[in-house]
């Protein structure tokens, strides 16, 4: 389902392609600025995933792990795609304090034993995830200006939400207490 809901997002972003004058410079700087936060956030996304593939002990962790790298890796290069789109290089921000706080989780990751792994990581991708779908819902599809990112924020989002369900389900499986 979840992968059906990004291959719809490429055909969407495709017949967007054809559209008719580039944005405003106003517009696209904004537009810039969601698309390199979006695009910085799925990346470091993929590397905590990446890592879980390497590293979960249990089969359900890796494979939400490898789903997470297919998914995330696909709404990476849709962002990317918009981006030529709108004519908008996508500079890494060298004060990203979210990916300094996947660098932190990575760190920690590879810190933890076995069933502690998974409960870390998981845990993580319910936050991660849901910080997402808020940026997606309260920051970034208002202020977009650009139909392709518009497009591309509201393809994703079920995708995000139904990761946020998935990790929250297989982290309760394992959790020793209360938690988000």
């Amino acid at each position: 389902m979840l992968k059906i809901l990004l291959f719809t997002a490429i055909a969407g972003l495709s017949l967007l392609a054809t559209g008719d004058a580039p944005p405003a410079a106003a517009a696209q700087r904004d537009d810039a600025a969601i698309l390199r936060s979006f695009e910085e956030a799925v990346s470091a996304g993929i590397a905590c995933a990446q890592l879980a593939t390497e590293r979960a002990p249990s089969a359900d962790a890796r494979n939400f792990a490898k789903n997470l790298v297919a998914e995330h890796g696909l709404a990476r290069q849709l962002a990317r795609d918009v981006a030529v789109q709108l004519n908008i290089t996508l500079r890494p921000n060298a004060s990203n304090a979210r990916a300094n706080e996947h660098e932190k989780v990575q760190k920690a990751l590879r810190e933890r034993p076995d069933n502690a792994f998974d409960i870390l990581f998981l845990r993580h991708e319910v936050e991660y995830h849901q910080e997402l779908v808020t940026l997606i819902e309260k920051e970034w599809l208002p202020a977009a200006k650009s139909e392709d990112l518009s497009s591309l924020l509201s393809q994703v989002k079920p995708a995000f939400e139904a990761h946020v369900a998935t990790a929250r389900r297989l982290w309760e499986q394992r959790r020793p207490g209360d938690g988000p």
